[in-house]
């Protein structure tokens, strides 16, 4: 048996994997955690069959998040666990009361993304008995007034949906939104009828778009019928509608029912799990990962509802990431910033509180057709991951799930795999720099119009400095690095580069290949 000390934590390798023994987790003061007592950066993974493990540990992960059941023939969370361990990982898992106290367990994990954004209506609208309702188009997006949206009529001969209202309306003209789609029906003769009665009937043709019709004069009702008599057929009996419009004698739309976003959990039902997990007794702290939509750049939500959901979501948890995927997710490589700019606002309203960010490693997604993929490169991974850390993150995360061509949970190409590797070792090797208190020294980095950032940490073998270009526009510059109190002259050693600069009146100054992280140590300041 072999005795190794990675950032101040005792492992005790025995065979091939190392086993750790989790005592205790607590936060410190500088919104890191500690392992037994000692500094420990986590480096997660989300969501892996045991299958995955050796691969995981290729890439020098070390703390498994997120459990689905049945993984790796488990049968629960409580038996993955005990594979986790076995394997040499810790775990952050979802809660289950048999878990308090594991030794491999780093901590609890809310229900993934609490506030994703779903779009809900409070409009009624009622469909017949005999009709198959599609849960993904539902039957509300008839009066969203999105004309681009639609709702599945099934069957769509003898389709018969009733919208009724909150309160009278009158209208005077009625317009309906055919939608056309190969192989499906198309309405034709269809009845209006205004609280059960009927008040016009008419003929539709065969074509996209808005069809208006007369209902011959004013009329007004609290609820509107539209029944499908017959259709143009198609290879399926079912088709859709894309809108159906009252227009009252000023042209509004009168049944118009536009949807709002809400949350997958509202924040009072994270707070009631939250307080259910301490009241249990749990000694761990409690994950929580959000969407990005908390940042200015999305707009699922008001920066009204913005204040009001998340600094609640902070009340349920004791450490919150993010996950943005620029190139991954949205094919945008010119948003490669994001991950540094959410991190940063994360920290903001995390309000003292750990935070980490989920990092891309390749293409692959379900959101980006195969023909728009852009390939996540080695240098994209190792400068989001150094983003999330000079803006504040003592935690990271690798999202590694891809979609096309085929799916895989762990779908990252060898290159990638490697940088990973050689980021997480650099950073396990320099946890207890990364972890200690920020300099109180004012330090500031200038790579003229580029976008960059520098972190500053006071070790105990000197000034640590955490620097970084990540302008999307992958330049290269000249970057000036001040630090308050630096005496021209003083040597500054390159991490891992093999090379010194020297200090003089202003700083010092080095240079920046597109997309470059550099991390200087200054041992006599």
């Amino acid at each position: 048996m072999k005795l190794v000390v990675i950032a101040g934590l005792s492992l005790i390798i025995a065979g091939a994997h190392a086993q750790m023994d989790v005592q205790s987790v607590s936060i410190d003061e500088n919104r890191a955690l500690r392992l037994n007592g000692e500094p420990f950066f986590p480096i997660m993974i989300w969501l892996q069959d045991p299958s995955n493990f050796d691969r995981a540990r290729e890439a020098g992960i070390n703390t498994i998040a997120g459990y689905w059941p049945g993984s790796g023939d488990t049968e629960d969370v409580a038996e993955y666990i005990e594979t986790v361990q076995d394997a040499g990982f810790l775990g952050v898992m979802p809660w289950d009361e048999r878990l308090i106290g594991h030794p491999a367990l780093l901590g609890f994990i809310h229900d993934d993304e609490p506030d994703l954004p779903h779009l809900e209506s409070a409009a009624t609208v009622v469909p017949a008995e005999h009709m198959r309702v599609n849960p993904d188009t539902p039957l509300w997006r008839i009066v969203d007034g999105i004309t681009s949206s639609w709702s599945v009529l099934d069957p769509m001969e003898g389709a018969k949906i009733t919208i009724e209202l909150d309160e009278p309306v009158t209208i005077e003209r009625i317009a309906i939104w055919l939608t056309i789609s190969e192989g499906l029906s198309v309405a034709r003769e269809v009845v209006l009828s205004a609280d059960g009665r009927e008040i016009t009937r008419a003929t539709l043709e065969n074509r996209r778009g808005r069809q208006e019709i007369d209902p011959g004069g004013p009329v007004t009702l609290e609820s509107l019928t539209l029944t499908v008599e017959s259709a143009y057929p198609g290879e399926n009996v079912w088709g859709s509608i894309s809108e159906i419009e009252g227009l009252n004698a000023d042209g509004e739309n009168v049944l118009l029912s536009p949807p709002v976003n809400v949350p997958r959990q509202q924040p009072e039902q994270t707070l009631a799990k939250y307080r259910t997990i301490k009241a249990a007794g749990a000694d761990r702290p409690v994950f929580m990962t959000v969407t990005a939509q908390f940042m200015p750049n999305f707009d699922k939500y008001s920066e009204e509802r913005k204040q009001q959901l998340y600094p609640a979501y902070m009340q349920a948890t004791d450490i919150v990431g993010f996950d943005v995927y620029p190139i991954y997710g949205w094919g945008r490589p010119e948003w490669l910033h994001l991950v540094h700019d959410g991190t940063e606002r994360l920290v903001q309203i995390a309000d003292g509180r750990p935070v980490y960010a989920w990092i891309e490693t390749s293409a692959g997604s379900q959101w980006v057709s195969e023909q728009n993929q852009v390939p996540v490169r080695p240098e994209h991974i190792r400068n989001e991951v150094w983003q999330a850390i000079t803006a504040g993150a003592t935690i990271i995360g690798y999202f590694t799930h891809v979609w096309k061509p085929e799916y895989a949970q762990f779908g990252v190409p060898d290159g990638n795999v490697a940088m990973m590797r050689e980021v997480n070792d650099q950073i396990t090797r320099l946890t207890p720099a990364l972890l200690s208190p920020e300099s109180g020294r004012e330090v500031s980095i200038d790579l003229g119009e580029l976008r960059a950032d520098v972190l500053a940490k006071q070790a105990e073998d000197g000034l640590y400095l955490f620097a970084i270009n990540f302008d999307p526009s992958e330049s290269a510059g000249t970057a000036t690095i001040r630090v308050e109190g630096l005496a021209a002259g003083t040597e500054i050693e390159v991490v891992d580069e093999e090379r010194t600069l020297i200090a003089d009146d202003e700083g010092f100054t080095d240079e920046f290949a597109p997309l470059a992280v550099h991390i200087y140590r200054i041992p006599k300041l």
